[in-house]
């Protein structure tokens, strides 16, 4: 396991500790191989799975303290270039840039949590592309994703369709908010820096993997499409590890605690020391990616001390190789016929629906936020 993680951590080559642990290469890259199928294997269920609705509730409701009600957070890609793509994948796989590789489409939350991940896209497709092939879309304009049993209200209208935030790129369709192409308002200005400011959360993730990863930050040099995308999924699984168990020390997990003390709930995981169904920062229940924080059982299997976490769950893993239980798992809701999905496609694809909702998180920021976004327009 040591050569496995130097190479995830540092992106260094098989052969680089050959010496420091005594081990051959081709041991090395096999090892490797073997620990980010295993981490993929028995940790993704838990740590790249599907919102269940306490945490959806957290998180819109985090983003409404922030300015952004109805937001479940930000949607983006990138480009991750494969070193190795075989000369016959080469039309399919280089981007306009010259360069062979994959496209990596993710949304994540304040904590940059990633609660969605889509690999193996070619890099010849750009976001647009990515995005009519991603399970997200396919479920929003299906009708299945997200639920839409809580609604929000913006600049006095109610609504149950969630959004996510992206760039200009994205086309207009109400389930996607981007920020003005050519702000001529001082109203559009001021919405664009909020939106801005919250859609780097999203950029911040990218910059966060390659700089806690390096296998990321390098060029892939995988033989394959399938073991580039395990490649990823294992480093998106350590990142959210890593998020569960640092999240308390976070800014913006104090901000939900300091935003909880009066009775609220906010924030997901909320206060530690809040019991559950209480008004002390507590989200209501123990949700899973906040348990460790709130003092329960982390996702993994571990303790909330310290102590225990990754090390704890893989002790946990029973004879039969059963792997770590799943906390408050978010089922996938079944197919509906075609009538719902073809009412579920209009209403997503609507963009009169999008411009409205536009109009109204524009008002509804400039006149909340324009004093605080005044120093910061031109």
């Amino acid at each position: 396991m040591v050569p496995g993680f130097r190479v995830i951590a540092y992106g260094e080559a098989a052969d680089r500790a050959d010496e420091y642990v005594r081990l051959s290469r081709t041991v090395i890259a096999k090892s490797t191989k073997l620990l980010m199928g295993f981490m993929v294997e028995r940790w993704g269920p838990t740590y790249l799975r599907r919102r269940n609705q306490e945490e959806l509730d957290a998180i819109m409701e985090r983003n409404k303290q922030r300015g952004m009600p109805g937001c479940i957070g930000s949607l983006g890609c990138c480009h991750w270039e494969w070193h190795q793509c075989p000369t016959g994948m080469a039309g399919a796989y280089q981007s306009r840039k010259g360069k062979r590789g994959i496209v990596i489409e993710a949304v994540c939350d304040e904590d940059l949590w990633i609660w969605h991940l889509f690999v193996s896209a070619p890099g010849s497709l750009n976001d647009i592309n990515v995005m009519h092939q991603s399970p997200l879309y396919l479920d929003v304009t299906g009708g299945r994703w997200p639920p839409r049993n809580k609604s929000y209200t913006i600049n006095g209208r109610t609504r149950t369709l969630t959004y996510y935030l992206v760039d200009g790129i994205y086309p207009r369709f109400a389930f996607l908010i981007s920020p003005h192409p050519k702000p001529c308002t001082e109203e559009q200005t001021t919405s664009n820096r909020l939106q801005e400011a919250i859609r780097k959360d999203v950029e911040r993730l990218f910059g966060v993997l390659m700089k806690r990863f390096h296998i990321s930050l390098h060029t892939g040099r995988c033989l394959s499409v399938s073991q580039l995308v395990t490649t990823y999924k294992a480093i998106c699984n350590l990142h959210n590890m890593c998020v569960e168990r640092r999240r308390s020390s976070f800014l913006s997990f104090r901000r939900r605690v300091e935003g909880g003390a009066g009775g609220t709930n906010t924030g997901v995981g909320g206060n530690a020391g809040g019991a559950p169904g209480c008004g002390d920062g507590q989200s209501g229940v123990a949700h899973t990616v906040g348990a460790a924080v709130a003092g329960g059982p982390a996702p993994g299997g571990g303790a909330a001390d310290g102590a225990g976490g990754v090390a704890d769950a893989m002790g946990n893993i029973g004879a039969a190789g059963n792997a770590p239980h799943v906390v408050h798992p978010a089922s996938h809701p079944p197919a509906a016929g075609i009538a719902a999905n073809s009412d579920a496609w209009a209403e997503t694809q609507n963009s009169a629906e999008c411009e409205s909702l536009h109009e109204d998180l524009t008002a509804d920021i400039f006149r909340d936020r324009c004093d605080l976004l005044a120093p910061y327009i031109d």
